[in-house]
C-alpha cells in the first residue's frame, strides 16, 4: 500500500524510501531511544508549523514554547528548531553551546541526521499538498549510548570515523546507522552515494545528473548551505 495518497504520479522507490525512513526513526538508536527519536521527529514538525522565531532565539527560553514533560532535554529542543529552520546560521560558538548543555557529541551527530531526514520527507509532503507520512510505534529497547566505530575530531566540528570519502559521508560517520538512513534517501531523492563522484553522466529518474546538480546547487543556495 503507497505511503502517500495522492493522484499525482509519485515514484514507488520515492515513496517506499521514506516508509523505510519512518520505521528507521522509530528503531533504537545508538545514543536515543525509538520513543525520544520519534520525539525530535515530532519537534521538527512543531518547529515548522510555529511561527518563525529569529536564529538567536531558543524555544527552552521562552514560556510556553515547550510542552510540559517533554521526553528530550532543552538542547536537543533548541537544536531541532535552529536545524530545521535556519541551519544557514549554525556556528562553532553554537555547537559548542549546545554540547555544553550536556548533549554528547555523538548524540547531537544522531540527533542532526533525524532532524535532516525528517525536514527532507515532511518538506516534500508539504510541498506537493500531501499529508505528513504518518509515524509508527517506537522501539521499546533502550539505546547502548556508546560509539559504534572509533572516532575523533579532525576537519569537523563534531567526531568522526576514519573513512574514505568526501566530507558529506564522513559528517554523519560517528553513527553508520545514520550514515545508511543518508544512502537511503540520497539514493531516492537524489543521486546513489557511491555515484556521487563515479557518475556524471547517467540520467537520475529522468533528469540528467547535470539537471540535477543544477536543482541541487539552487536548493542549497536557498537554504544558505556553506558545504
Amino acid at each position: 500500500m503507497p505511503t502517500y495518497v495522492t493522484e499525482l504520479p509519485l515514484r514507488s522507490d520515492l515513496d517506499e524510501a521514506h516508509a523505510q525512513l519512518t520505521h528507521r526513526w522509530a528503531a533504537t538508536g545508538t545514543w536515543w531511544s525509538g520513543a525520544e527519536r520519534l520525539a525530535i521527529v515530532a519537534e521538527v514538525r512543531t518547529a515548522l508549523d510555529s511561527p518563525r522565531l529569529a536564529p538567536w532565539d531558543a524555544p527552552s527560553q521562552i514560556e510556553g514554547m515547550i510542552s510540559t514533560g517533554h521526553i528530550l532535554p532543552d538542547p536537543a529542543i533548541d537544536a531541532i528548531w535552529r536545524l530545521t529552520n535556519h541551519p544557514g546560521t549554525i556556528t562553532a560558538e553554537w555547537h559548542a553551546a549546545i554540547i555544553g548543555g550536556g548533549l554528547h557529541p555523538e548524540a547531537y551527530v544522531e540527533l542532526v541526521a533525524v532532524v535532516a531526514q525528517a525536514n527532507a520527507v515532511d518538506r516534500f509532503a508539504d510541498a506537493l499538498d500531501l499529508s505528513r507520512i504518518s509515524l509508527p510505534d517506537p522501539s521499546p529497547t533502550e539505546p547502548p549510548k556508546h560509539g559504534a566505530v572509533p572516532t575523533a575530531i579532525t576537519s569537523h566540528w563534531v567526531p568522526t570515523a576514519e573513512i574514505k570519502g568526501p566530507n558529506v559521508l564522513k559528517a554523519l560517520s560517528a553513527v553508520p546507522f545514520e550514515n545508511e538512513s543518508l544512502s537511503l534517501l540520497s539514493s531516492a531523492q537524489y543521486v546513489r552515494l557511491g555515484d556521487l563522484l563515479s557518475d556524471l553522466s547517467s540520467d537520475q529518474n529522468s533528469l540528467s545528473r547535470m539537471q540535477v546538480e543544477v536543482i541541487a546547487a539552487r536548493t542549497s543556495k536557498l537554504n544558505e548551505c556553506f558545504y
